[in-house]
């Protein structure tokens, strides 16, 4: 599981017209989920809450992740059960800040004040997206058990 602190500033539909696209009814499900969960889903955990209401299709739901990812309104997570999470990106900027994952109960907790930084030894010619860093260890309710 892996929880992150994020507060829904726009709803769905407002975020996607901000960036200039269409808001399709999957696109407004899938990031109306993500803006109201409390910690990053994977695609199973979304596609059960999408179906709950209507069925969506499996298909369907991956091309929108994808989608959401390529406009940079969310970003995945890997977990150490190489598993992709996803979570809605702040303020539509790219995805800069790290991950705990604690080895004892498995939650994942965005580090929003922890920034990786790119290394100077990128080449020129690159142009860095995104770095991802995850740290592992015991969070503090399993380092008080």
């Amino acid at each position: 599981m892996i929880v992150c602190n994020l507060a829904p500033m726009h709803n769905a539909e407002r975020m996607i017209h901000e960036i200039g696209q269409r808001p399709t009814s999957s696109r407004v499900a899938v990031l109306n989920i993500l803006l109201e969960s409390e910690f990053p889903l994977t695609h199973h955990e979304l596609l059960q809450t999408l179906t709950q209401s209507a069925p969506f299709d499996r298909v369907t739901l991956y091309r929108v992740l994808d989608w959401l990812v390529e406009c940079s309104l969310v970003h995945p997570i890997m977990g150490e059960d190489r598993t992709r999470r996803f979570q809605v990106t702040q303020h539509n900027a790219k995805h800069h800040h790290a991950h705990f994952e604690c080895t004892s109960c498995g939650k994942m907790f965005c580090l929003d004040d922890v920034k990786p930084k790119v290394p100077n030894s990128v080449p020129a010619h690159f142009t860095v997206e995104s770095v991802e860093l995850n740290i592992k260890g015991q969070c503090d309710q399993c380092n008080a058990a």
